[in-house]
């Protein structure tokens, strides 16, 4: 209502804004709502999907470095979320599944086999409501540990023989390569340093590396020796993490420390893992390392091995 100045009292304006929030709602309530999430409501198109809809769902794979390049790869899991067991598919070959189930996908793994495989990824997915959907998922070449390059560099940077004296620090280091467009251990895990390497010192002249890193300073840190790696007699083992292996050469740098009263003599050695997905085969669940709750071989089925050479 107006004042005799002709402007809105107080109270017909706060009137005036109730009925305007009321006409909105009123509004609203005729309409259509998203059908994300409705049950039986395709949540692309949100279109009711016909009962007699039945997917050939296929996962076409690519690799990560060649894009244009398919990868059958034969090694891969699925099952409907909330279940429990788990069924294998090829890539780029349909296999049946319920529309718009929810599926939770590993590339690269089956449930016993966790080594020698191309590096996949693990993602959820809703299988479409058509007829024969299709995805695409990046997958990447694996490196075996028998062509994997690695080689030790005394300090001076040559690739030959270190000499010690007793106490004595030196700063030692490996290079570490894989084949070309191909990767030493999973890309695609929640870590960018998942791998393993393990040093294998003789107990009576060496100790543990005072530190391990990368060129840029980097430190890497200590971690669990594997308990698929066996015991050595006379010899200590120390294990760090790694990062995962390219065709663009690393080097990881070590300071070995000599015993206070025995310089070394004889070699040592060290063991680099790949790491990938594995299924606890206790639980069902995906979980990821260089090896599995029963200390079974993951990523590759053995070490890469290189000589930290101490003997001229």
């Amino acid at each position: 209502m107006e004042n005799k100045n002709g402007k809105m009292s107080v109270g017909g304006g706060i009137a005036l804004a109730a009925g305007i929030v009321l006409v909105g709602l009123l509004m609203l309530a005729f309409i259509p709502q998203s059908q994300t999430n409705v049950p039986g409501v395709d949540p692309e198109t949100g279109v009711a999907c016909d009962s007699t809809t039945t997917p050939s769902f296929t996962i076409d794979a690519y690799d990560k470095e060649n894009v244009g390049t398919a990868l059958t790869e034969a090694t891969n899991l699925y099952r409907e979320v909330g279940k429990n067991s788990w069924s294998t598919f090829t890539a780029g070959t349909a296999f049946d599944a319920s529309a718009l189930s929810e599926l939770e996908v590993i590339m690269g793994i089956s449930t016993t086999d966790f080594t020698d495989n191309n590096y996949g990824q693990s993602f959820n997915v809703v299988v479409p409501c058509s007829e024969n959907p299709s995805i695409e998922k990046e997958m990447a070449v694996d490196e075996i540990e028998t062509s994997v390059t690695a080689t030790f560099y005394n300090a001076d940077g040559s690739a030959a023989a270190e000499t010690f004296t007793a106490g004595e620090v030196q700063t030692l280091s490996v290079k570490v390569k894989a084949g070309v467009d191909e990767y030493f251990g999973n890309p695609y895990l929640p870590s960018k340093t998942p791998n393993v390497m393990v040093f294998e010192i003789n107990s009576t002249y060496g100790e543990k590396p005072v530190q391990v890193y990368l060129a840029d300073g980097t430190e890497l840190k200590s971690v669990s020796v594997p308990t698929r790696l066996a015991a050595v007699a006379g010899k200590i083992m120390y294990a760090y993490e790694m990062p995962v292996i390219t065709d663009k050469q690393i080097e990881i740098f070590f300071d070995y420390q000599a015993d206070a009263t025995n310089a070394p003599d004889s070699d040592d050695t060290i063991h680099l893992f790949a790491a990938n997905w594995f299924v606890n085969s206790d639980t069902g669940q995906l979980e990821w390392g260089v090896e599995n709750e029963d200390a079974a071989a993951v990523g590759t089925d053995a070490a890469d091995t290189v000589t930290i050479d101490l003997t001229a």
